[in-house]
């Protein structure tokens, strides 16, 4: 997925504002808990406290009941690093225009929902403040693009705002060549075969305050087409090379699912919680280098 222009990803968010959906009439304090997982009860009416978290825009107490339609605004900590840790991910190619880092499975490239800490714009965000003032004027990585949490594979950030532009640009541009290699579950009945089914996100009910997911749509949806190839097979399990050529939302564990061919412990699409860890990885074949620009 690419960035939205301008949005510097290597900084972690300021503020996050929740719509308060049912009248449950409970505490401020405990409704917060319950959204920003990773701070404990204490922390969040220290926030309070502070004046760092509104409702419809007005200052409040920690004891303040939360109504149907509230909107609750909260001024976030940079990064505490106590609740933080740290996250080190190894360098397999640096220059003095971009960084590839390796990204293992099960890490989320940025915050997201109750994740908070142990992304990698928090690591990268820790990493800057542990800096000294002349190293952090020039410290301006930032991501170009992003993994999901439980894909592994090469992530580029870039060391200037115009070699993010760049690359930004060969992203959209269509100028990157990618694959990814996943394990699915099955066998294709052809080596060589091609899935183009419209992509969409909807609002899943089964969430509460709503959650995003992306599902195969041919009325609502975008058009979406992914190459595969079987590299092998055995036992009733296949090695997939997939060659996005839209890049949607989950396309490739979309099109293996229409395709009949889920990806081993995609529980979100088509695989059951018995089913191996889904293991899939992106090997970027090759991309536009900032300096031959």
């Amino acid at each position: 997925m690419v960035l939205p222009p301008g949005r510097d990803l290597s900084r972690p968010p300021e503020s996050a504002i929740f719509r308060v959906r049912q009248d449950l009439r409970t505490r401020l304090d405990r409704w917060l808990q319950e959204r920003l997982g990773w701070k404990s009860r204490t922390k969040i009416q220290k926030l309070i406290q502070m004046e760092r978290v509104k409702v419809n825009g007005e200052k409040v107490k920690a004891s303040t009941k939360v109504s149907t339609g509230d909107e609750v605004e909260v001024f976030l900590d940079v990064v505490d690093t106590e609740e933080s840790g740290t996250l080190s991910l190894p360098i397999l190619y640096q220059d003095p225009w971009l960084v590839a880092l390796d990204k293992p499975a099960g890490i989320l490239v940025h915050p997201v929902g109750r994740t908070h800490s142990g992304t990698v714009v928090d690591g990268l965000h820790l990493s800057w403040q542990a800096l000294n003032d002349s190293a952090r004027r020039q410290a301006t990585h930032r991501l170009c693009h992003r993994l999901d949490r439980e894909t592994s594979g090469l992530l580029l950030l870039a060391k200037s705002v115009q070699a993010r532009r760049h690359l930004q640009d060969s992203f959209e541009g269509d100028r990157v060549r990618k694959s990814y290699i996943a394990i699915v579950e099955g066998v294709p009945d052809a080596e060589n075969f091609e899935i183009n089914a419209a992509v969409s996100a909807h609002l899943d009910p089964g969430k509460q305050d709503g959650h995003r997911l992306a599902k195969a749509d041919e009325e609502r949806g975008k058009a979406s087409k992914t190459l595969f190839r079987t590299l092998g097979s055995q036992n009733g399990i296949s090695v997939i090379l997939c060659r996005p050529i839209t890049g949607r939302q989950n396309q490739i564990r979309i099109h293996l699912q229409v395709a009949g061919h889920p990806i081993l412990g995609d529980v979100g699409y088509g695989q059951t919680p018995e089913s191996l860890k889904r293991r899939s990885g992106i090997l970027p074949e090759g991309i536009p280098h900032p300096e031959r620009a």
